[in-house]
């Protein structure tokens, strides 16, 4: 370091050391935990502030290296540490705790010891997470795993909690039902009996999260919630699931295809996210395929008043094989689509679809994911990419109200390039000839950040050739 930047960062340092100790303290708590421990080395000063902070978390995964061979004295070593740690603590309230330790059967006094600091200190918001590192697949998971720590009385009891997550940990769901301060709750990997339904009758709850569940027998989903998530839970194939969700503005579901039913729906909803990459990917159309594309074709139907829709490949795939003329999709009053694509050819139809149905659509995002390099030079109906896109989007049956598209994971490969190109091109602004037509103002490319020197000089060609073909629509490129 130069003497002008140590003299720079002394003069900053003398800055803050001048303010009184409940600024600093709540300056420190807003540094990730691990960076708050860091201050204590600024100064004399500043040596025991951090014993203040007001989010304190305790992750594992940050302590104990799992490929030593000492891995078991390490976690020792670590439970020691957060019980040292606490013991410490002079502040009487915490905004924030957060624990995550993998198998606490060993250290269950421990665990509960930490929980009871916690509630002692009138948390806010607890995250209680006890999954495995390797926990990646369901059935190892449900056949092995037991449950060894469970929540205790008291935190049922704790008047300030706003906001709970608990991962592989035990509770009873009518006393979490009954808890009148919560807000906020998330549960995972752990076995949801039709016992859990009860959390659905909740009147406090606002945000209810399913996450990395099995056994789940819950048919109707109701509930006053703003934001409802299942994120990657195990329901039976196919089973009936109806929504009932009059308040929601915020609903997501990620996993296998069921047969959805919505009762009744926010129409004020601003944001619904689609994800459904568990489902094995298809290149044939078959009566299977012909049935979950008009399921899904009928659920965007029910959702179409979202401000915001994000979807995956398997929809854009599956929606273009529905044939049931009362699920065919709707115009829909979306003003942002998020396109998750591989732009694969067998996505085409369902993008245009998409768009064809958006007419208040301001603004088209395309997160562009995995990318399968054989498969994209190949003709869908008859058409190679090329011709199929200048064919099906011209300036006439442009979104007319698009003025924003936002491109991320951006590598320059041609057939996001040939996607792009009919996109500006046929929405540039009006012509002669195009009064009442698109006015595109602005194409924003967000680089990929894991590619190589040649790779990022291909992105770099990529966006210079779609500037020179803008005319007056900006191309912005952001770099990572």
């Amino acid at each position: 370091m130069t003497s002008s930047k140590r003299m720079a960062s002394s003069v900053e340092l003398d800055a803050l050391s001048n303010l009184p100790d409940v600024i600093l303290i709540l300056i420190i708590s807003c540094l990730p935990f691990k960076e708050c421990l860091r201050t204590s080395s600024l100064g004399k000063r500043w040596r025991y502030l951090y014993r203040e902070t007001g989010n304190i978390t305790f992750r594992e995964t940050e302590y104990v290296d799992r490929s030593v061979s000492d891995e078991s004295s390490k976690r020792v070593s670590f439970v020691n540490y957060m019980c040292q740690w606490i013991s410490r603590y002079q502040s009487h309230c915490i905004e924030t705790f957060e624990l995550k330790f993998s198998d606490p059967g060993e250290f269950l006094a421990e665990m509960e010891s930490l929980i009871d600091f916690a509630v002692s200190r009138q948390v806010k918001n607890l995250v209680l997470d006890f999954t495995g590192f390797n926990w990646s697949v369901y059935s190892y998971v449900m056949r092995f795993h037991k449950i060894f720590v469970h929540l205790p009385a008291s935190v049922y009891n704790l008047k300030t909690l706003k906001s709970l997550k608990i991962y592989a940990c035990g509770f009873d769901p009518s006393m979490l039902t009954n808890s009148g301060s919560l807000r906020k709750l998330a549960i995972g990997w752990i076995e949801l009996s039709a016992a859990h339904a009860l959390l659905l009758t909740s009147l406090t709850l606002k945000s209810l999260t399913f996450s990395h569940c099995w056994g789940v027998d819950m048919i109707n989903l109701a509930g006053y919630f703003k934001e409802f998530e299942i994120e990657n839970c195990v329901f039976s194939y196919h089973m009936p699931c109806s929504y009932d969700l009059p308040n929601v503005e915020v609903l997501k579901y990620s996993g296998r295809v069921l047969a959805f039913d919505v009762k009744r729906m926010n129409k004020g909803i601003e944001e619904v996210y689609l994800d459904f990459q568990k489902e094995p990917k298809y290149e044939e159309p078959n009566e299977s395929t012909k049935y979950e594309g008009t399921i899904l074709s009928g659920f965007l139907n029910s959702l179409r008043r979202a401000r915001t829709l994000s979807v995956c490949p398997f929809l854009l795939q599956a929606i273009q094989e529905c044939d049931d003329p009362s699920s065919l999709l709707r115009p829909m009053e979306t003003q942002h689509l998020v396109l998750r694509t591989e732009l694969h050819v067998m996505e085409f139809k369902g993008i245009k679809l998409l768009l064809d149905n958006c007419p208040n659509l301001e603004t088209l995002t395309v997160d562009i994911l995995g990318r399968r390099l054989g498969t994209y030079g190949r003709s869908y109906c008859g058409a190679g990419p090329r011709a199929y896109w200048k064919k099906n989007l011209t300036y006439k049956n442009f979104p007319k109200k698009l003025k924003v598209v936002v491109v991320k994971d951006f590598s320059g490969y041609s057939h996001e390039l040939i996607v792009l190109k009919v996109l500006i091109q046929s929405g540039r602004g009006r012509w002669p000839g195009r009064a009442g037509g698109p006015v595109l103002e602005r194409v924003e490319l967000y680089m990929c950040s894991d590619v190589m020197e040649y790779g990022l000089m291909r992105a770099r060609d990529g966006a210079e050739m779609l500037q020179s073909i803008s005319g007056d629509v900006q191309v912005l490129v952001h770099y990572p």
